[in-house]
Parts: structure tokens; sequence; C-alpha cells
């Protein structure tokens, strides 16, 4: 049995979930990314991993029925979450309404992971962009037993992950809301493992944010103790994300990175709105839904107590959010930090011309904060 090319992969673990002989495991390539690897000791042939796979198969895209700009009207969301707080909103939302809900949390190895919760406490770990590939483990088996016992359910996760879901499902389900988030891109996690790792931080790192308060800064926490803090500029790991360094192969060539969306809601920034002409006056961070489906509409219509809501044309929303209109382009960097990867994920973002900068940057820095301390003590 052979499944999709491994350039091509997205790391889903839709094949994973699928097969009744747990003969898929995932294992790392030389980058460190995640694909499928068949035991075929124990594979029967049956052909469910190729059925499920969305990049075999054709996926069902939709264009959006609606563009709206929204937030959440919960004070403590506005201040912790990354953009405007819907995914926290809709969770709470289910929640209430007696459902389950899956998002991203870390687990004891600071691996991102999509879990199941039926409890409004974990929606703090479930809040802020987590610039890593999370791992869906086999959270697409749990949601087939909870569908099928007549539970609602909401999945928020990037594009790729919900439309594994839908081809392991390869039904609709009407007590399923799916929520993609506009997604630039993903790097595999053991980059993030192992950059923290080689800080040689004293304390452990069991939650690491890159939103929220700390707008754009890798931010550390042992426990709910925030003890390590890095702006993005001065950061290696977090400036070449953003600038699409590190990314999986597959990234590069995403084909969700469009207009036409696969789930039911698309959730992102709404960068570049022109809040002069809101229907309500607001200076805090405003997000765009897109709304893809009845069901999109129905779980809003459910939320519609905790969430701000206006109508915003489309194109408002597509002319500064480059990820609805195509993929990041592949850096000039990237070839050199592949090139040290074998070194380690520290060593080769050091190695690139923007960990070079970053370098001379912060060495520039501290010679300034030296010689304003030697001013002060005289």
């Amino acid at each position: 049995m052979k499944l999709c090319e491994k350039e091509k992969c997205t790391g889903c673990r839709a094949c994973e979930n699928s097969c009744p002989k747990d003969a898929i495991k995932m294992v790392f390539t030389d980058e460190l990314k995640t694909v499928p690897h068949i035991d075929s000791s124990k594979c029967a042939e049956c052909g469910l991993c190729k059925k499920s796979c969305p990049v075999l198969n054709e996926s069902k895209f939709v264009e959006p029925i609606s563009c709206l700009a929204a937030w959440t009207l919960d004070s403590h969301d506005k201040e912790t979450c990354a953009s405007g707080g819907i995914a926290t909103a809709l969770y709470r939302s289910v929640l209430k309404h007696g459902g389950v809900v899956y998002g991203c949390d870390y687990d004891n190895e600071l691996k991102p992971i999509i879990r199941r919760s039926e409890n409004v406490n974990d929606l703090e770990k479930f809040k802020t962009s987590k610039y890593v590939q999370s791992s869906t483990e086999r959270t697409y088996i749990e949601v087939k037993k909870d569908l099928t016992s007549g539970c609602t359910v909401l999945y928020v996760g990037t594009p790729c992950q919900i439309d594994g879901l839908n081809h392991f499902l390869n039904k609709k389900y009407e007590n399923l809301f799916t929520v993609d988030i506009i997604c630039h891109g993903v790097s595999p996690y053991r980059y993030l493992q192992d950059y923290i790792l080689s800080l040689g931080l004293k304390k452990n790192v069991t939650y690491a944010t890159f939103r929220g308060k700390n707008d754009y800064c890798l931010s550390l926490y042992e426990k709910n103790d925030l003890f390590w803090v890095r702006a993005s500029e001065d950061d290696y790991y977090l400036n070449s994300f953003l600038k699409g360094i590190t990314f999986r192969d597959n990234c590069y060539n995403c084909r969700y990175a469009g207009k036409e969306r696969i789930s039911d809601l698309t959730i992102g920034d709404f960068w570049g709105i022109n809040r002069k002409k809101l229907k309500k006056a607001y200076d805090g961070k405003v997000s765009v839904i897109l709304v893809n489906s009845e069901a999109g509409r129905k779980l809003l219509d459910m939320s519609e107590d905790m969430l701000y809501t206006e109508e915003r044309l489309l194109d408002e929303a597509l002319r500064y959010n480059e990820q609805l209109n195509h993929p990041m382009a592949v850096h000039s960097d990237r070839c050199a930090f592949l090139k040290n990867l074998n070194k380690g994920v520290y060593r080769a973002l050091k190695s690139t011309k923007t960990g070079r900068m970053i370098s001379k940057r912060r060495i520039k820095n501290a010679l300034k904060r030296v010689i304003l301390y030697k001013n002060i003590a005289r």
C-alpha cells in the first residue's frame, strides 16, 4: 500500500486514524516533519488509508456565503486571545449547549495536540495562536464516536486538519461544526521543542505563546508563571516562522490558501479593516469570519450573545490577508536552514541571513545597554 508523496503530505493523520489494523504510525523525515509509515506486516491492503487521504482524493471547496467583522464580548477574552476571540466564544457556546469541543493544547513534552474537552476551564489552554504544527492524534476517531452518539461537536483546526477530518468521516453530520483558522503555514513541532531546549533555561517550559498579552513575542511559561519573553525581531524561531523559513514543504503549495474554503466557518485576523466604517466604534482586535455553510450560520446564531458581528465585503478581507489568495512563497533563507538542520534547529536558524541579522542586532542592543549602565554608574 502506498500513500501520498511525502512532499505533499500535510500530516493530518487521517490515514492513521482510518486504519483498522493499527498498521500506520507517524515517523520523522530528515526535515523533522511527521509523515505516515505503513507496517507491511500488519497491513490488510483494505485501502481505507488511501480513501481517507485529502491529498489523494477530491475535496469539496465552497465560496463564502458572507463575510463578517467580529470580536468577543467577553472582557477577559479580549485581553488574552490572539485576535478577536472568536474560537473561544464558539467553544463557550457549544459547551453551553451541552456539546463537546476539540482545540489545541500542549502535552507534557510541549507538543501541540488537538484534544477533546467538555470543560470550560480548558479554554484558557486552547487560546492564542501556536506557531507550530499541532497533531490531531486519534481525535478523528473520537469525533466519530461523539457524532454517532448524537453529541454536538465543534472541531477547530488548520484547513488541512479539517479536510482530513472530512475525508475520514466521509459523510455529512448535522451535529458537527468545523472551523478552520486562516493559516500562513506550520513548522514541525520538533523545531519548537529543540529550539527551547537549546536556550538552556533552568525552568521547565510547560506552555508557549506567540500572540495575546505579549503580541508577537515568544513567551514561555512554567505552569501559569510567565518567566521568559523575547520579541519577534530578536528571536530566531519566531522571526523565522513569520518570514516563512521553517514551514513544512507542503505549505508552500497549500491548496487551502485561497478564497474557497472547506469548513463551516473560517476565522482569522481582519488585516487592513477600515475601522472608520465600522458601525460600532472599536479599537480592540478585530477578527474576520467567513461563513461558508448553513451550519456555519447556525453556529453563529447559537453564539450571538457572545459575539459582536457586522457584515463586511469579502474583497476587504481578501485584500490584506495573503493566505486567502495564495500560499506563502519559499523564503531565500530556507535552503541554508535545511542545509544546517543536522546541526540542530538553533544553529540552523542562526546560520541563515535572517539569523545573522538578528545576532548583529542583539549584540548591538547589548552594547547599548552596557554603555547606558556605565553612564548611569558614573
